[in-house]
């Protein structure tokens, strides 16, 4: 049953965002064509999917559990201090992701409006997804402080708010991008410092993030139509620096 209820949300989620996906020329969703298709499996679909798929096996096969046990042992053997930066640290790159509205010439994808809408779509499909493995899959922490391990919960939040980063700014630069995932990874790492995941537990997570923030795109049009927002609408919030001798000021306008 825990098998079937794995491989039902790894179809949901490939079934949202392999449906239509975003074509970069006029930034609007349509459905690809075939060789676009493929140069979108070939840059995260794939990679994603088995990082999916090397989580659930580790779950119910136990030579795929192995690695998590042996890199788990040394862990504990090497490392004995324990951090805590990882609760603060899964929330920098939403965070980078918002206050990249107050650095002059610095512009995102989408205004503020349908920004909060990606991230809110974003951070309800993980949260259920991963609520739901939690409760139907269950897991011994390695420190055996719960058994809800599977999957790792501030993985999925690091990368879901990282990959919205790269997607929002990289026209801007790449490395805003690459900053937001060495952020999320980091993350992931700490847990497995801490004892608190296995690595098959971030893999997981860190796939969940992405494929969630996937789909997010994919449903904004729905959010359009549902709330009878005009897809050609022009930005509604403006900020504006001023710097003087003796002051600082920024304005900022948003027209709902």
């Amino acid at each position: 049953m825990k098998l079937i209820l794995c491989c039902m949300t790894v179809f949901l989620f490939l079934s949202w965002t392999l449906s239509a996906q975003e074509n970069p020329a006029t930034g609007r969703y349509s459905r690809p064509d075939s060789t676009y298709r493929r140069e979108l499996h070939a840059r995260w679909a794939i990679p994603v999917a088995a990082c999916v798929t090397y989580g659930m096996m580790a779950r119910f096969n136990e030579q795929s559990f192995r690695l998590d046990r042996s890199v788990g042992e040394r862990v504990n053997r090497s490392i004995h201090r324990r951090y805590t930066v990882d609760d603060y640290l899964q929330y920098a790159p939403a965070v980078v992701a918002y206050g990249l509205d107050f650095v002059p010439g610095v512009t995102s994808e989408h205004n503020f409006r349908d920004r909060t809408l990606l991230f809110a779509t974003s951070y309800l499909i993980a949260g259920v997804a991963v609520g739901a493995m939690k409760t139907g899959i269950s897991v011994w922490r390695p420190d055996g402080s719960g058994d809800n391990s599977f999957p790792s919960g501030h993985t999925t939040v690091a990368f879901a708010g990282a990959h919205l980063l790269f997607k929002e700014y990289r026209h801007q630069s790449p490395w805003i991008g690459v900053g937001g995932y060495a952020a999320a990874t980091t993350t992931g790492v700490l847990r497995v410092i801490n004892r608190k995941h296995w690595v098959s537990d971030v893999v997981t997570g860190a796939s969940i993030g992405i494929l969630s923030v996937e789909a997010a795109y994919r449903l904004l049009p729905v959010w359009h139509r549902l709330l009878g927002i005009r897809e050609d609408e022009g930005r509604r919030m403006t900020i504006v620096p001023a710097v003087g001798a003796h002051r600082l000021e920024i304005g900022w306008v948003y027209v709902f």
